[in-house]
């Protein structure tokens, strides 16, 4: 499963937001410990990165494997102190209730330039995460990818799909 899709959520000025049900799909088959009856699902907040006003958002699974990635660096080498500091420290497990249903503290509001008495938030799918924006930081963003496309494209086909790599024989 991944995800897929561009949702715009509410979000209270008590930073509770509704996580869009497909979504709440991926994330259950990605939390090992989820049961629809009593554990609730789970998810890692990653906040550290200052270049990207945005939050990534993975599946305890996926994140894992991430973290496993981290660790075959060197220890002490500077690209896993980074990945470190901006990924390990700088993120959080957060719980989505019953409900579907979750509460993004201050912080991570501030992070992605959310107003404080609430607002909106637009949920992008990434296939193994999603990110969570400012309508303003995602249609910025949007931009920049649009640029960079039609820089990579320039006298080729148009077709964006000729960015990916050929497809396997099967």
């Amino acid at each position: 499963m991944h995800f897929s899709g561009t949702i715009t959520q509410r979000i209270d000025g008590k930073g509770r937001v509704s996580i869009p049900a497909d979504f709440r799909r991926v994330l259950e088959s990605g939390d090992p410990d989820f049961t629809p009856e009593g554990k609730r699902v789970r998810m890692r907040v990653v906040y550290g990165n200052p270049e990207r006003r945005c939050l990534d958002i993975y599946p305890i699974k996926a994140f894992d494997k991430l973290l496993n990635r981290i660790a075959l660096l060197p220890e002490g080498s500077d690209e896993r102190e980074i990945l470190e500091l901006f990924y390990v420290a700088g993120s959080e497990v957060v719980e989505v209730d019953g409900d579907g249903r979750t509460i993004l503290a201050q912080r991570l509001r501030d992070h992605i330039g959310l107003p404080r008495e609430g607002g909106e938030a637009v949920f992008a799918g990434s296939l193994e995460l999603f990110r969570l924006w400012s309508p303003e930081e995602f249609e910025a963003e949007r931009g920049r990818k649009l640029a960079a496309a039609r820089a990579r494209m320039a006298g080729g086909s148009g077709n964006i799909l000729s960015m990916l790599p050929p497809a396997a024989e099967s």
